[in-house]
């Protein structure tokens, strides 16, 4: 097994900082506490740093830390969670032609719409869709994040998109 080199594995820690406080913001709701969940996440990163295997996928080492972190604040009552909407972000969701892919959200679906839709699944739920569609890891990949088998992952983001669609579903094409 080759020994992580602290450079190296700051310099590819640091490329996926933006993407953990994005999932972060997703699990607290949009509150202030993202950062301070990022910030203990970068913590036990860097703590454990010499744990990490050269090669394999930080982003999602990384944001398995951010997961367990929060689980755990979450269990310890630091966290009420929320549905929260940014107001500041109301723009419409750029989305190419609509398809017949069923997975493909409406247009002119509003950001703040989705940050509520989103915020009704439970926390398993909304953390599936969010490393599978924002932060695009593989399946294996989640598999890894959550802690489950692959095929536990497909059945329950079929699962979590569904409901995201049924929830979704007053929205009409443009």
């Amino acid at each position: 097994m080759p020994r992580p080199n602290r450079t190296r594995f700051l310099r590819e820690l640091e490329t996926h900082v933006d993407g953990a406080y994005n999932f972060a913001r997703w699990l607290t709701g949009g509150s202030d506490e993202a950062e301070d969940l990022v910030h203990d996440a970068l913590a036990r990163a860097l703590a454990h740093w010499n744990q990490y295997t050269p090669g394999t996928q930080m982003k999602s080492w990384l944001f398995t830390i951010v997961r367990r972190t929060f689980l755990n604040r979450l269990r310890r009552g630091k966290y009420e969670v929320n549905s929260s909407e940014y107001p500041e972000n109301e723009e419409l969701l750029t989305m190419e032609s609509q398809g017949a892919d069923p997975m493909r959200l409406p247009i002119g679906l509003l950001r703040r719409d989705l940050d509520a839709a989103l915020g009704t699944l439970p926390e398993a739920q909304r953390s599936l869709v969010l490393l599978a569609d924002l932060e695009e890891l593989s399946l294996e990949e989640i598999a890894g994040v959550m802690e489950i088998p692959v095929g536990t992952v497909k059945s329950r983001l079929w699962r979590a998109r569904h409901l995201l669609r049924q929830k979704l579903a007053g929205y009409e094409e443009a």
